[in-house]
């Protein structure tokens, strides 16, 4: 009697956290990345990157809605290697801060840091018209607070 091995599909786990903590893994039957980062465009086929993470911008449902429909736990996301992936976490908190609360924090820069932000805010913002003319309001906010810093200090 011969022994046939059954090919063991392969399922793929995606983390979905939920903007109110208690998070889930969900799996799907397809694995959703590629292998490149969205951001950089870096790839692990070529060798520049060891992998890459899946990033939700902001978690629109409640784990058990996601429970119910593995999808959705693909919607907001990018795929980002390690590194954009850590810049990604820290837009997704100045986003789902109160843009009051980001200029509060913001404004406690000094000196190089200070400099550095509002270089970082205006390369957005420029990066931003180019690619899109929706720029949103907490980024508009910031570059007008930026602005107002930089002549100020002048």
């Amino acid at each position: 009697m011969s022994v046939e091995k059954k090919k063991k599909e392969k399922v793929f786990k995606v983390r979905y956290a939920t903007s109110g903590g208690g998070g889930i893994v969900v799996t799907l039957p397809f694995d959703p990345r590629k292998g490149k980062c969205d951001a950089c465009g870096k790839s692990k086929e070529d060798g520049e990157i060891k992998t890459t993470a899946l990033h939700h911008w902001w978690y629109a449902y409640q784990a058990k809605t996601v429970r119910e429909n593995p999808l959705l736990a693909l919607d907001n996301i990018s795929e980002l290697c390690f590194y954009d992936h850590q810049l990604g976490d820290g837009i997704r908190a100045l986003l789902t801060a109160s843009p009051q609360r980001v200029a509060s924090v913001a404004c406690l820069l000094k000196g190089e840091q200070r400099a550095k932000f509002i270089e970082v805010m205006r390369a957005i913002i420029s990066e931003m018209e180019l690619t899109e003319k929706n720029i949103s309001p907490l980024a508009n906010r910031l570059l007008e607070l930026a602005r107002k810093n930089n002549t100020s200090e002048r």
